[in-house]
């Protein structure tokens, strides 16, 4: 299948796609392509109207504030990847059909259940939908092809976990200094009360009315750490809502301008971002630093493997593509024959079982 970044930029002036202080993130616009075939992947055809759906769900988690330059390039960007996606789930798919693999309930439970530990502590399943803006029927499909892969690549996934050991994570963190270092800026605790996009203005009052509830037990003594683990709607409430260093430019403004402008140690005012109400204890500030090796050796091993079954994945998909013929149709061969044509060399956003961002994890001796 040829490259398609060559001439995205010219099809997203036609598709308008659309942390706990994430900065406000762009709206979907309506669907321009329709239900035409747009590509072929073998026999399958995907359609514009689920490119755009997959488009417009990528689009969602771009800021808002996004400078008005740069959402050309980044529709172009978020477009391939969403065409991206869809072919590469219909080519684990088919390959799934091809081979009668059955993907049992209990096996899909279990997947589940290793996705929401990977998650972490405070982690659910209900907020990843809620943030990755997929329905649960979305996701079990995305697991079932997951799991699938990995039981095709057994062999190599537990070799190139294996391979991954404190020696190879000791020479990636000297390698890479500056992704183990933390930026200057405060330190935050804050309780959220979440808001659902679209809420009825009544239920936004009871949440803000909540907040200022919790607010007022904080100030009547309430201990912070013991309320956070109890009533906070985000991850942090595991960590007792701690945030640790909050960097200038990372959250939304009113976040940002609460956590820089209260006094260190006191209870701030209510606080409204894009995700709902906050109530926010700022503890203090930190200057750059550089978080030693024994600190996060064992995140970054977790993390290293998880590379390595990437890679495991996407030499996988690569076989598959390369069995496969995938092309274009419809409003997608249009636009891109009238457009200028990339390198044959040219490489392609990862996709989402690519890149594995929902995934079963893989089990490990």
């Amino acid at each position: 299948m040829k490259r398609m970044l060559g001439w995205m930029v010219s099809v997203a002036a036609v598709l308008v796609v659309s942390g706990c202080g994430k900065k406000e993130a762009q709206t979907v616009r309506p669907n321009v392509l329709g239900a035409e075939v747009a590509v072929w992947v073998d026999q399958t055809g995907i359609t514009g109207a689920q490119i755009q759906r997959e488009a417009g769900r990528l689009f969602s988690h771009v800021p808002k504030n996004l400078p008005a330059e740069q959402i050309p390039a980044v529709q172009a960007q978020l477009l391939n990847r969403a065409i991206d996606n869809l072919v590469v789930r219909q080519l684990v798919r088919a390959e799934m059909e091809r081979t009668g693999t059955v993907i049992t309930r209990d096996e899909l439970e279990k997947g589940k259940q290793d996705l929401e530990k990977a998650l972490g502590p405070g982690g659910s399943l209900t907020m990843l939908l809620a943030d990755a803006n997929v329905p649960m029927e979305e996701l079990e499909m995305n697991l079932k092809l997951d799991i699938f892969k990995n039981k095709m690549t057994k062999d190599q996934l537990a070799e190139a976990v294996a391979a991954v050991t404190e020696d190879t994570a000791r020479e990636f963190y000297e390698a890479n200094l500056k992704e183990f270092t933390e930026p200057a800026g405060r330190l935050a605790w804050h309780i959220l009360v979440r808001v659902p996009a679209g809420v009825a203005a009544e239920l936004k009052t009871d949440a803000r009315a909540k907040a200022e509830g919790i607010r007022r037990a904080l100030l009547e003594g309430a201990d912070f750490a013991k309320l956070a683990g109890e009533v906070s709607e985000c991850t942090s409430r595991a960590r007792g809502g701690d945030l640790g260093v909050i960097p200038r430019g990372r959250e939304a403004k009113a976040f940002e301008d609460a956590v820089y402008g209260q006094p260190i140690g006191e209870i701030g005012e209510v606080v409204e971002s894009p995700v709902g109400f906050h109530v926010i204890k700022v503890t203090g500030e930190q200057d750059e630093k550089v978080l030693p090796f024994e600190q996060v050796q064992d995140r970054l091993v977790v993390v290293l493997k998880g590379r390595a079954q990437q890679k495991v994945a996407a030499e996988y998909v690569k076989s598959l593509r390369e069995r496969a013929t995938i092309k274009l149709d419809g409003p997608l061969a249009a636009m891109a024959g009238a457009a200028e044509q990339p390198a044959a060399e040219e490489k392609p956003a990862a996709g989402i079982l690519d890149a594995a961002p929902v995934t079963a994890p893989v089990s490990t001796p």
